[in-house]
Order: C-alpha cells, then structure tokens, then sequence
C-alpha cells in the first residue's frame, strides 16, 4: 500500500521535470519552430511543383 502511494507522488514529480526540460530546450531553440515551419512550406511547395508536373 505505502510502496503504491510513494510510487504515484514520484510520477507528477518525473513527468514536471521532463515538461520542464522540454520547454527549455524549446526556448532554447527559438528558431527550431521558424526552421520547422519553413521545411513543412518548402515541401508543400515541392509537392505542389510534383503535381504540376504531373498533370502536364
């Protein structure tokens, strides 16, 4: 019984610190978010140029 609770107070405590952890390296890395979007834009570009091409 006492090894169940003692087991439930440290998983908030590990999944805080992993949140935590996360959020800093996101801040961290400020233009990860800018370089993410610009690859997703330049592959949707990609594949609208593939689809051009196709249809000609």
């Amino acid at each position: 019984m006492t090894d169940k609770r003692s087991r439930n107070t440290w998983i908030p405590v590990v999944l805080g610190i992993v949140f935590g952890s996360v959020l800093i390296v996101m801040v961290l890395n400020g233009g990860m978010c800018e370089r993410y979007e610009r690859r997703m834009e330049r592959q949707r570009m990609m594949q609208e140029y593939l689809d051009s091409m196709r249809k000609k």
